[in-house]
C-alpha cells in the first residue's frame, strides 16, 4: 500500500489548479512518518530534495534505503550490510493512469504534526478510497482509508538537505535485476 501511495503522489506531479492539491513538496523537507504495518506502527523517513530532484526513503529496516531520481524515473535501493545497490527504472507501465489529474475532492482541514493540512479524497491505483491530508506546499501529512490510517507524519523539518543524503556510495557493488520474463 505504501508503494502505491508513493507512486500516486510521484506520478500526479505538482498541481496548479485551486481544486486540486499540490502533491509534491515545493521545498526541501524531511518527514518522519508512523506507518501502519502488520506489526503495528513503524517509523519511515522520507526526505524530498526538491532542488536536487531526489527523494530518499528510509524504511524501518536498518541498513536499507532507496533514492528515487524524480527527473530520470529511476530507483536505487541501497543495502549497507553487503555494500550493494540495485538500480532500476520505474516501469513505464506504472507511470500513466495511476492517478489522473483532477480526481481529488476537497474535504475538511486538519492539523498533523503541528502543521495545517487539507484533506483530499481520492483513489489509489487499486480503486480504494484514500484521504490524503496535504499541506499547501505539497507535503503529505496523513493518508488513510475508511478503515485505517496508513501513515501519519510525526515530525516535519523544512530546510536545505545536503547532497550527501541522496548520494549512492561509489564503491558499492551494482546489481542488475533480471529482466522479467514475458509469457505469451
Amino acid at each position: 500500500m505504501m508503494r502505491r501511495l508513493l507512486l500516486l503522489l510521484l506520478i500526479a506531479g505538482p498541481a496548479s489548479a485551486s481544486d486540486t492539491p499540490r502533491v509534491q513538496p515545493t521545498r526541501d523537507v524531511d518527514v518522519v512518518y508512523a506507518v501502519s504495518g502488520p506489526r503495528g506502527l513503524l517509523p519511515q523517513r522520507l526526505r524530498w530534495g526538491v532542488t536536487s530532484g531526489h527523494l530518499r526513503i528510509d524504511p524501518p529496516s536498518p541498513g536499507l534505503f532507496a533514492v528515487i531520481d524524480l527527473s530520470h524515473h529511476s530507483i536505487a535501493t541501497v543495502r549497507e550490510a553487503d555494500h550493494s545497490v540495485i538500480e532500476t527504472e520505474m516501469p513505464a507501465q506504472t507511470l500513466p493512469g495511476v492517478l489522473p489529474q483532477g480526481r481529488f475532492t476537497r474535504a475538511d482541514t486538519a492539523t498533523v504534526a503541528g502543521l495545517a493540512c487539507t484533506n483530499w479524497q481520492t483513489e489509489d491505483a487499486a480503486g480504494q478510497t484514500v484521504t490524503a491530508c496535504l499541506t499547501e506546499d505539497g507535503v503529505l501529512l496523513r493518508a488513510a482509508t475508511p478503515a485505517t490510517t496508513l501513515l501519519e507524519a510525526v515530525e516535519v523539518t523544512y530546510g536545505a538537505l545536503p547532497d550527501a543524503v541522496f548520494r549512492i556510495p561509489a564503491d558499492y557493488r551494482k546489481i542488475t535485476p533480471a529482466a522479467p520474463s514475458r509469457s505469451q
